[in-house]
């Protein structure tokens, strides 16, 4: 009966004895102010809402500008990437970056293999609510390369369709050209861009 009793008393003093070193006197101590720390410190706490990820598969042409109109390289290719967009602390503008692979050539063969890079910033619109999706349009501005055997340097303006399905799943139908320096060529270029894309995270 004794040993019980020793148990229970054992138990309610370390139980008070937690309760002083988390908290004392309303301030945060102890284990307590390190997990309050965790959630508001900055760059520590990151909501899921303000983050975006996804898939994008662009069709991209490069055709080099040259006096001749019969005489000039080109380039053909598709660079399916990963997307990370980060909102910033303005809500409309979001920061992105991407990660992924090209394959393309000059004919069409697809021969060419590389990787694809890019970081830039994209400004949605207000959505505009139906019945049960979203519909926005963004611009978004990126610098872009391709590293294959040919490396490419680009700077694109892109215009968006984007749909939001039921506060979850997010489609982009992608629009864009820009400004191409390829390493090897004599001249810069122009290119265009076509492309699809699926998402996660809110339009917001």
């Amino acid at each position: 009966m004794n040993y019980k009793a020793f148990i229970v008393l054992f138990l309610i003093s370390f139980s008070v004895h937690a309760q002083t070193v988390v908290r004392k006197d309303g301030i945060a101590t102890g284990t307590d102010a390190q997990v309050s720390d965790l959630s508001m410190g900055n760059g520590l706490y990151l909501g899921i809402e303000d983050w975006r990820f996804g898939v994008q598969v662009p069709f991209v042409v490069i055709q080099e500008l040259t006096d001749d109109p019969y005489i000039y390289e080109s380039f053909i290719g598709v660079a399916p990437h990963l997307t990370v967009e980060r909102l910033s602390s303005i809500p409309a503008i979001k920061w992105k970056g991407a990660l992924g692979m090209s394959s393309g050539d000059n004919v069409g063969e697809f021969s060419q293999k590389g990787a694809y890079l890019a970081a830039g910033v994209r400004l949605d619109f207000n959505p505009v609510d139906f019945f049960f999706y979203e519909q926005s349009r963004s611009f978004e501005l990126m610098a872009e390369t391709i590293l294959d055997v040919e490396p490419k340097y680009m700077f694109t303006l892109n215009v968006y369709q984007s749909v939001l399905l039921f506060d979850s799943a997010i489609f982009d139908f992608v629009l864009g050209g820009g400004y191409v320096n390829v390493s090897s060529w004599e001249e810069p270029a122009l290119q265009i861009r076509l492309g699809v894309g699926v998402g996660l995270g809110g339009m917001n």
